[in-house]
């Protein structure tokens, strides 16, 4: 199932179990990533690791990166689109692991590891993380939603 499927829709606690798994995929472009950096006001005078493959390259990298807040935004907005509008982040904790750079092909994947139904709060907890084609996971979390039931 993809993220993409629950939008527009409600999921609901009664309707997951424990490894269910949903997906999406994204490959962040250099004109999102200096549109996100514009928006967030974090855009610097010239080029940078983010917006230059020059400049990523004197640090080490293979080309420009995406800024860890970016991908942040992206799991975050991965989440909830699958949630639907009356489910509840309570939390999202992740690690980055490796930087994820411009065009790269990702896989954004949801895992349920745990369901609670604890005096009627209904929470689902899920592992998300981005993987590229390598099998490399830049992006590696833990999320807590509240899901309604039916």
């Amino acid at each position: 199932m993809t993220a993409s499927d629950a939008l527009g829709g409600q999921r609901y606690f009664d309707d997951v179990e424990s490894g269910d798994e949903f997906t999406d995929s994204w490959s962040p472009t250099g004109e999102q990533v200096v549109a996100f950096l514009t928006v967030s006001n974090r855009t610097a005078p010239g080029p940078n690791r983010f917006t230059d493959d020059e400049e990523a390259r004197k640090i080490g990298m293979t080309k420009a990166i995406v800024p860890g807040q970016m991908s942040l935004c992206r799991a975050t907005d991965f989440v909830t689109d699958w949630m639907g509008p009356s489910g509840r982040l309570r939390s999202i904790d992740v690690n980055f692991r490796r930087p994820a750079v411009h065009d790269e092909p990702l896989k954004v994947v949801g895992l349920i590891t745990d369901t609670l139904d604890d005096d009627g709060a209904t929470t689902v907890k899920l592992d998300v993380y981005f993987e590229n084609e390598r099998g490399e996971r830049p992006l590696q979390g833990v999320a807590v939603v509240e899901l309604p039931r039916r």
